[in-house]
């Protein structure tokens, strides 16, 4: 007899809410880990160090995506419809794992050769290996299973002791300018090191037996669309920086990681609320229930732009400071990039929510494809044009006029199913309210203090006066908002006195 899974319908599906609250802090521990250790490693390696380390990192990242073909968002698709069966849902890992187990030593066999190929890999061997390790670790992480199965607060709390760890390691073993190895073996931990426990854990959920048959084939179309959509997003997100390291060298690249790291960091955050929905989308849809999927769709494109408007703006405000904050003096000159860069905040997650969100879940790969390869294209002819003259500056152009692309693409694609009128109704609301945040950073620059001081004072002072215009405005997810945080604070307070 089959053992069952928690039936969703039966026993209670977990909370949305909760689910985004756990995988908030997760991602908050994933921004928070690395603005510290930037901040440190920035002043301690200076820009050719950490310019070094992030161009080793993005070459491994290509061939960590030729490992995992698309897994990411196959896996947790594909395990979420069949979470309430154990014995189905153990033998799709298992040929997960068998397929990745074949795609990851192809990945080192292309690694190799590229390293031996291309002579300016050849002086970024040892990082190029210490980062390669990521590619074994994402593999058998099996993280798609843990998102399927909703296991928010588990992957939050490991990722969380993870993180403690190697920050303590940092301050330990990264003293000077010349521990570019530790740094990239530190960050390597905090990345990827937890999915060793994955794969221990993952025992609580499928069993590691033999099957007798294993059903591989039948799963290498779908991977194969998610490879090559994979393979277009990555091709532009990571082809800057590597395009960078070889036109310009590594100063070049260190300052572009100054200027885009804080925006890549907002948009992994705001990435936070779409995340969540890919599991519930996809058993919805296997389920039929389409006002239940319309309505999630709805609240998701919303709570992006509730998010993104308002970020974009403080961070063009504030891009100076920021650097100042995060970089160091080393690295002022990458505000005026950071500047340039600001509209990706809005662009990622709104092509997020379309691509990964939306049509993953309904098994529009090839849709997905479609924008994100005019994306690719678009950032390889124009990164060709204006990296060798602009340098970081044109890297920044390019990104942003690719992701524009992509979400035009998007944006055609999700009308051929939606409304997306009605759906982006309230985009001009968020952008008034957002309207108050130059004023309040114009007034408080006025005031001669610290610019610590000055970020200080304006996030808080800023997302209050947002709130209340949204509220005034009757905006139904400010609304929702207020009212969650306050349900949470009378919850909390009655069990501290009772």
């Amino acid at each position: 007899m089959r053992n069952m899974v928690i039936n969703h319908e039966k026993k209670g599906e977990k909370s949305l809410l909760q689910n985004y609250i756990f995988n908030l802090i997760k991602t908050l521990n994933g921004i928070l880990f690395p603005i510290i250790t930037f901040a440190y490693s920035a002043r301690i390696l200076g820009v050719d160090g950490v310019g070094r380390v992030n161009f080793a990192k993005s070459v491994i990242t290509y061939f960590t995506m030729i490992a995992m073909l698309g897994m990411n968002y196959y896996g947790t698709r594909e395990a979420a419809k069949r979470r309430n069966d154990k014995d189905e849902l153990s033998r799709f890992c298992l040929e997960m794992l068998i397929i990745n187990g074949c795609t990851t030593l192809l990945a080192y066999m292309f690694l190799v050769i590229s390293m031996f190929a291309i002579p300016m890999l050849r002086g970024y061997r040892d990082l190029l290996l210490i980062c390669s390790v990521a590619i074994v670790l994402q593999g058998m992480g099996m993280e798609w299973l843990y998102q399927a199965m909703e296991e928010y607060r588990y992957i939050a709390v490991r990722s969380f002791l993870f993180q403690i760890v190697a920050l303590a390691a940092l301050f330990i073993f990264v003293q000077n300018v010349g521990d570019v190895i530790p740094y990239a073996i530190i960050t390597l931990v905090a990345s990827s090191g937890s999915y060793i426990l994955n794969f221990i854990n993952a025992r609580k959920y499928i069993y590691l037996h033999r099957h007798v048959r294993y059903a591989i084939r039948k799963h290498l179309k779908p991977l194969l669309w998610l490879f090559a959509m994979a393979v277009s997003i990555e091709l532009y997100t990571v082809l800057d920086t590597i395009m960078l390291g070889f036109l310009k060298g590594d100063k070049a690249v260190g300052l572009y990681t100054a200027a885009i790291k804080v925006e890549r960091m907002v948009n992994t955050l705001l990435a936070s609320v779409g995340v969540v929905l890919i599991p519930r989308l996809s058993f919805y849809i296997s389920q039929g229930k389409t006002e239940k999927t319309a309505g999630l769709i709805k609240k998701g494109y919303n709570y992006v732009f509730l998010l993104s408007i308002p970020a974009a703006v403080g961070l063009f405000m504030l891009s100076d400071e920021i650097i100042l904050l995060f970089s160091g003096s080393q690295f002022v000159s990458a505000g005026f990039t950071m500047r340039l860069l600001v509209p990706i905040v809005i662009l990622i997650p709104f092509s997020m929510m379309t691509n990964q969100q939306t049509f993953v879940p309904m098994g529009k790969e090839k849709l997905i494809l479609v924008s994100t390869s005019v994306g690719a294209v678009t950032n390889l002819i124009l990164n060709s044009i204006l990296i060798p003259r602009y340098a970081e500056n044109g890297a920044a152009v390019a990104t942003v006029i690719a992701e524009m692309a992509v979400a035009a693409v998007c944006l055609i694609n999700a009308q051929r199913f939606f409304n997306m009128k009605k759906l982006l109704r309230s985009v001009w609301l968020y952008c008034l309210a957002a309207a108050v945040i130059p004023v309040v950073v114009s007034l408080i620059k006025l005031i001669k203090t610290p610019y610590i001081v000055h970020i200080i004072l304006v996030i808080p002072i800023s997302a209050m006066l947002y709130l209340v215009i949204l509220l005034l405005l009757d905006n139904q997810y400010a609304k929702e908002a207020v009212q969650i945080v306050s349900k949470k604070l009378s919850l909390g307070r009655r069990e501290e006195h009772g």
